[in-house]
């Protein structure tokens, strides 16, 4: 199921892969006009496969919709050259998309064939990195700290609701009360489009408010469905502190894997700013905690335990 949203027809996510460097992806145009071209693919490309056709072919399906990842390794801005089981699930939903059939997710003669025939039609447009640089002769767009968070947190707001959305579903299938749960959702996506115009404003600071806003209304209305409304402070800090144990443990983990592979002289540099990234997010996960802000510090905790989970895979 897509996401309920009613304003505009154009996928969320192509816009945020973009970022703010290229506001034409506003405007009502065909959904392969979206996409990003300026690969030259000269192979097979498949699960196992590794190298910088690897990387582009990642932009690529983020940048037009078909996200390999919502954050960590793949996620837009931090693809990679390793064709993994995340690239395929992509390209498979691409080739469904564009009829490229059977969707095998390897990247054949057929996939290449379709591509080129897509990005003749579609003007090439820059590839988001980390920071952005296009590959034209413009000047570098560079990336702040601040919007590259809160572009996190739409997306991360965008699928808490989606999710949601279906579990909403589910649950009208199975006639369970549902409480406030569908008023809660509403007000979730409102609060994400808020988030998303005051982004294309390059109002951060704003956007990031309305992405917590969006992300709290939608745990809101999970705990409807789930009946979790009630629960005590108790289980609730009992919750918190088993998931911020969980992810101590990933997190030790994956200081020793990359301890050892960077004895084997291995790169270790993306998977120590994944681990960077882990150990401020249970720093945060604490700060909540003893706030007794338990439904926060569960979530920062899985979001540590999940990019430490990242940095392992990305040795």
């Amino acid at each position: 199921m897509r996401i309920r949203y009613s304003y505009v027809a154009i996928p969320l996510w192509s816009i945020l892969a973009l970022g703010t460097a290229s506001l034409a992806a506003l405007l009502p145009v065909d959904a392969e006009a979206q996409t990003i071209g300026n690969c030259s693919f000269t192979r097979d490309l498949q699960t196992g496969t590794d190298g910088e056709d690897v990387r582009c072919l990642q932009r690529y399906l983020n940048g037009a919709g078909f996200i390999i990842s919502t954050s960590g390794v793949g996620s837009p801005g931090y693809e990679t050259t390793m064709f993994r089981d995340g690239t395929k699930a992509a390209l498979v939903k691409w080739q469904e998309a564009n009829s490229v059939l059977p969707a095998t997710g390897a990247f054949g003669p057929k996939s290449r064939g379709k591509y080129d025939v897509l990005v003749t039609i579609a003007p090439a447009l820059p590839i988001p990195t980390t920071p952005i640089i296009s590959t034209s002769v413009q000047q570098p767009v560079l990336i702040t700290t601040d919007e590259q968070v809160a572009r996190n947190m739409i997306i991360s707001a965008r699928k808490l609701i989606e999710d949601t959305w279906n579990d909403f579903d589910d649950a009208e299938d199975d006639d369970d009360d549902t409480g406030d749960a569908e008023d809660l959702l509403e007000d979730a996506e409102d609060s994400l489009w808020d988030a998303f115009y005051s982004f294309i404003d390059r109002d951060f600071k704003e956007a990031k408010a309305s992405a917590d806003s969006a992300r709290d209304s939608a745990k809101d209305a999970s705990d409807e469905i789930d009946g979790d409304s009630d629960d005590s402070e108790d289980a609730d800090e009992s919750d918190a502190e088993d998931a911020i144990s969980d992810a101590e443990d990933a997190i030790d983990d994956a200081r020793d894997a990359i301890e050892e592979a960077d004895d084997d002289g291995d790169d270790v540099e993306e998977a120590e700013d994944l681990l960077d990234d882990a150990e401020d997010a249970l720093e945060d996960a604490e700060d909540a905690l003893d706030d007794e802000d338990y439904d926060d510090a569960v979530d920062f905790a899985k979001d540590a335990e999940e990019l430490a989970n990242d940095a392992e895979d990305a040795l």
